[in-house]
C-alpha cells in the first residue's frame, strides 16, 4: 500500500460521505413529492423523458413519440439519449420518481468521479474533496438538472481523465474501464458532450503523457472510442438514417443558430460574482438585466458560471505547479474558454453563414471550464497547505467587491445605470440592475471572504481542526451560490393535468383528436408575454401553452408546435409552414379539421384560429372546439390522389371538408361510402386496427411519413403513402380487414450485432486483464 495515496485509500469513506452530502442537500425532492420543473424541462426535456420511460415499462423500445408534431421518431434523435443504460434502468420506478432520482444519481457520479480522479493524480483526500464539490456543486452542475439529456456526459467526463489517466500495469486494465466509459457517453447520445470527453482525453495525452506511453494511449482512446461505436451501434446508425429526413439537414444549419448559446466574455465575471446579472436561479425575465449578453435572452443555458471562490483563486496559485494534472488542467482551461468565448463575438453579418459543424450551443464548454477549475482547486489546496501565500492581494479584491457593493446600496438608480450602459444594454433595464447589483456584490464579497479564512485556517499550524473548518466553509461556498438554482414544485404543480387536459381527456377518452396550441399562430398577445416573462422558470408557462411538449405529460397530443431540437422530419415542418399561413384565413377551418386538430387553446386577449368556437375557460385563457374535426385514424370518405409533395402542396388549399391528398403516384379524385374503424391497440410502438370498407378506399393515420415501419395488412406488407403532406394513409380494398403497424428502429437489423460484438470484446478484455497482459 504505500505506492497508494491517501486519498486512494480512504477513497471508499469519501465516496460514501459525498454521497450522503448530496442526499442530504437534495432530500427536498427526493424524500417529499417535488420535482425539478424549471427552464427547458417542462417544455421539452420531461415529455421526451416520458415517452422513454413509458415505453421501456411496457417493455418496448422506445422508437416513436405519437403525441408531438403528430408523431415523430423518438430513439433516433440524439437529443432524447433514448437508449441510456440508466433510462433503462429507472423505468420501473414511477416517473416523477425517476425523473427526482435522475439528477441526484449523475450529481454523485460526477462527485465520485472526480475523487477518483484527484486521488489517481495523488492529491490529498481534503484536496480531492475539494474537487469533487467544486466541480458537482458548481452552478453549471446543478443546473443541468434542466438538461437531462447533458447531464450524463457531464457527470461521465471525469471519470473518463481518471480512465485514460490511471497507471494499470495491463493494457487490458488501462482499456476495460476506458471502453465502458465511453460507451455509456456514446449510449447517453449527446454529440457535443461525447466530443467533449474524447478531446479532454486528448487533452490528457498532449499535457501529461509522452513517449510511449502517449503513442498507447491514443492507440487505446482509438480502441475506446471504437468498442464505443459498437456498444451504441443502434443509436449511432439509427441517427444517421434519421438526420437526412429532418428539416435540419435539408435546409442546414446557420452560423448563428450553431453559435447563439456562447459565452460572452463579460460573463467571465461570474466566476467572482455569482449572479451579477440578476437573482438568475429564479429565472424570471423581469429579474434579469443581461440580455444584450445573452443575443436578448434573459440567461444563457447556465444561469451562473460559478464554481466557488476557490475556483477562481486557484487559478494563480496552482497556474505554474508541476503537480500531475496541473498542466492539462491549465490547457483545458485555456482552450476551451477561448472556444466557449470567441463565438460570441463573431460579427452579425455573418449569422446567415451556413455553420460548418451540425453542433450548437459553445456554452456547453462550461463542463469543461469547470473540469478545469475543479482539478486547479485541488491542487491549490495542496500547495497552499504546503506553502501559504500573503492574502495582501485576494484581501484587496474582497474590500473592492464590498465598496462596489456599498457604493450600489448607496447609489442604487446611478448604479444600474452605469452597469446597463457597460453592458450596452437599454436604459430601461436600468432599475432592474438597480435593485440587484447591491446583493449580488455583496453575497460575492462574502464568499471570497470566507474562502480567504478558509485558506488562511489550511495554512495554519492548527493542522487537524484548523484543516477540518477549512474544508467545511470550503464547501459550504458552492453549495451556499449555487444549490437554489436547481428548485423544486410539489409534483402537481410540476406534471399534473391542467384543467384544460382534464377537459379533453373527459371528451376524448380514446384520444382520437389532437389540440392546437392557437397563440403559436395569432398576434402578440399581452397576457402571454406577461405569463411568459413573469415565470420563465415556473411550469405554469408550458403546462397552458399547448404548443410546446409539454401535453405528452398528460398522453395528449399537438400536430404543430415549436420544434425545439429541430427533430421533425422536413414534411412535417414544411406543413407546420403552411399552417402559419393557413390560420390566416377564414376559410382554412377544413385545413385544421382534417389534421384530428379538434380542440384549441389561447390565451383571452387573442382571436380564435379558423373554425374554433369557444367552450369555456378561464380568467386567462379560452378553449375552443373545431366543429368539424375527424379521428386521426379513420377510412377517407374523399381524398385527391397526386404524382409528388409539390403537387400535394398545391392542392392543400383547395381540399374540401374531411377531404385528405395522397400521394399515390396518380393523378385522380377518388370517393367511397362510409366504414367502420375499431383501434385493437393503440400504442407509440404498435397500432392494430380492424377496419371494414363497404368501398375500397385508404386508411388516414396521423403518424408522420416515415419509411422505418412495417405496416401489415391482413398479413401482407404494404406501403404507406404520404398523405396530407407530412402523413400516412394505407390503400384498403372493400371489406373486412386487420391493419397491424408496427414502428422500427431504423437499421436495427444489422445494428443489432453492435453491442453483441462489444459485449464480446469486453469479456475478451476481463480475460486479458485477469492473465495480467503487459503493455
Amino acid at each position: 500500500m504505500s505506492g497508494v495515496s491517501p486519498a486512494a485509500r480512504r477513497w471508499p469513506a469519501l465516496a460514501a460521505l459525498f454521497a450522503a452530502l448530496v442526499l442530504v442537500l437534495y432530500a427536498d425532492p427526493l424524500l417529499v413529492r417535488r420535482n425539478w420543473g424549471g427552464r427547458d424541462l417542462i417544455a421539452y426535456n420531461l415529455p421526451m423523458e416520458k415517452s422513454v420511460h413509458d415505453a421501456w415499462g411496457r417493455g418496448r423500445l422506445p422508437v416513436w413519440t405519437p403525441e408531438v408534431s403528430g408523431g415523430r421518431p423518438l430513439a433516433p434523435n440524439p437529443n432524447v439519449g433514448a437508449l441510456y443504460p440508466v433510462r433503462v434502468l429507472l423505468s420501473p420506478v414511477p416517473f416523477p420518481q425517476a425523473m427526482r432520482l435522475f439528477p441526484v444519481l449523475h450529481w454523485v457520479a460526477a462527485g465520485l468521479g472526480m475523487l477518483a480522479l484527484l486521488s489517481a493524480l495523488g492529491r490529498s483526500p481534503a484536496a480531492s474533496w475539494i474537487g469533487a464539490v467544486t466541480y458537482a456543486f458548481s452552478g453549471v452542475a446543478v443546473a443541468e438538472a434542466f438538461f437531462p439529456h447533458i447531464l450524463p456526459g457531464f457527470a461521465l467526463l471525469p471519470w473518463i481523465v481518471w480512465a485514460i489517466g490511471r497507471r494499470s500495469p495491463s493494457w487490458a486494465g488501462w482499456l476495460l474501464p476506458l471502453a465502458l466509459l465511453i460507451a455509456l457517453d456514446f449510449l447517453a447520445a449527446d454529440v457535443f458532450t461525447i466530443v467533449l470527453a474524447i478531446a479532454t482525453a486528448g487533452v490528457w495525452l498532449a499535457a501529461e503523457e509522452d513517449g510511449a506511453r502517449q503513442r498507447r494511449g491514443a492507440g487505446l482512446v482509438a480502441a475506446a472510442v471504437a468498442l464505443g461505436v459498437l456498444a451504441a451501434a443502434p443509436q449511432i446508425v439509427a441517427t444517421a438514417l434519421w438526420i437526412p429526413l429532418t428539416n435540419r439537414a435539408v435546409l442546414g444549419m446557420k452560423l448563428a443558430d450553431s453559435l447563439y448559446f456562447s459565452i460572452h466574455p463579460v460573463r467571465l465575471l461570474e466566476l467572482l460574482v455569482p449572479y451579477p446579472f440578476g437573482p438568475a436561479w429564479e429565472m424570471s425575465g423581469k429579474a434579469l438585466w443581461g440580455a444584450p449578453l445573452f443575443h436578448g435572452r434573459a440567461m444563457g443555458i447556465f444561469p451562473t458560471l460559478y464554481a466557488g471562490a476557490l475556483a477562481l483563486l486557484a487559478v494563480p496559485i496552482a497556474w505554474r505547479s508541476p503537480a500531475r494534472g496541473a498542466r492539462f488542467a491549465r490547457w483545458l482551461l485555456a482552450g476551451s474558454l477561448v472556444l466557449a468565448v470567441v463565438p460570441s463575438l463573431v460579427p452579425p453579418s455573418l449569422a446567415d453563414v451556413s455553420s460548418p459543424l451540425p453542433l450548437r450551443n459553445p456554452e456547453k464548454l462550461a463542463a469543461v471550464v469547470t473540469l478545469a477549475l475543479a482539478v486547479l482547486a485541488a491542487v491549490a489546496v495542496d500547495a497552499w497547505r504546503e506553502r501559504p501565500r500573503r492574502l495582501a492581494l485576494p484581501l484587496a479584491v474582497g474590500a473592492v467587491l464590498a465598496a462596489a457593493a456599498a457604493v450600489a446600496a448607496a447609489w442604487p438608480d446611478a448604479s444600474g445605470r452605469f452597469a446597463v450602459a457597460l453592458i450596452g444594454g437599454d436604459s430601461v433595464h436600468a432599475p432592474v440592475a438597480a435593485r440587484s447589483l447591491a446583493g449580488a456584490l455583496a453575497e460575492a464579497g462574502l464568499c471570497w471572504m470566507v474562502t480567504l479564512v478558509a485558506l488562511d485556517l489550511l495554512g495554519g499550524s492548527r493542522r487537524r481542526v484548523a484543516g477540518a473548518l477549512a474544508v467545511v466553509l470550503l464547501t459550504l461556498v458552492p453549495i451556499a451560490a449555487n444549490r437554489r438554482i436547481a428548485r423544486t414544485s410539489l409534483e402537481e404543480e410540476v406534471l399534473a393535468p391542467t384543467a384544460f387536459a382534464h377537459y379533453v381527456a373527459r371528451h376524448d377518452p380514446a384520444g382520437q383528436y389532437r389540440t392546437l396550441g392557437e397563440s403559436l399562430f395569432r398576434g402578440s398577445s399581452r397576457l402571454e408575454y406577461e405569463q411568459n416573462a413573469g415565470a420563465l422558470s415556473e411550469s405554469e408557462f408550458a403546462r397552458r401553452s399547448w404548443y410546446q411538449h409539454t401535453p405528452v405529460l398528460w398522453g395528449r397530443g399537438t400536430v404543430f408546435n415549436e420544434d425545439f431540437d429541430a427533430g421533425d422530419l422536413s414534411r412535417v415542418e414544411s406543413l407546420r409552414k403552411v399552417s402559419g399561413m393557413a390560420s390566416g384565413f377564414l376559410d382554412a377551418e377544413a385545413f385544421f379539421g382534417a389534421v384530428a386538430l379538434k380542440w384549441g387553446i389561447r390565451f383571452r386577449d387573442q382571436t380564435a384560429a379558423p373554425g374554433y368556437r369557444p367552450i369555456g375557460g378561464d380568467a386567462l385563457q379560452i378553449w375552443d372546439e373545431h366543429q368539424h374535426a375527424y379521428p386521426d385514424i379513420r377510412l377517407l370518405e374523399r381524398w385527391r390522389e397526386v404524382s409528388g409533395s409539390i403537387p400535394a402542396l398545391s392542392a392543400l388549399p383547395r381540399l374540401g371538408d374531411g377531404e385528405v391528398v395522397v400521394e399515390s403516384g396518380s393523378s385522380r379524385d377518388g370517393r367511397a361510402r362510409p366504414g367502420t374503424v375499431r383501434v385493437v391497440e393503440r400504442t407509440a410502438e404498435r397500432l392494430v386496427v380492424d377496419v371494414d370498407a363497404p368501398d375500397a378506399t385508404w386508411l388516414f393515420v396521423l403518424r408522420a411519413d416515415w419509411p422505418y415501419r412495417a405496416v401489415a395488412l391482413d398479413g401482407r406488407a404494404v406501403d404507406a403513402a404520404p398523405a396530407q403532406l407530412a402523413f400516412s394513409a394505407v390503400p384498403i380494398p372493400a371489406g373486412k380487414h386487420r391493419l397491424v403497424w408496427t414502428e422500427r428502429l431504423p437499421g436495427l437489423a444489422l445494428s443489432a450485432w453492435g453491442p453483441a460484438l462489444f459485449g464480446a470484446a469486453i469479456l475478451g478484455l476481463v480475460v486479458a486483464r485477469r492473465r495480467g497482459a503487459r503493455p
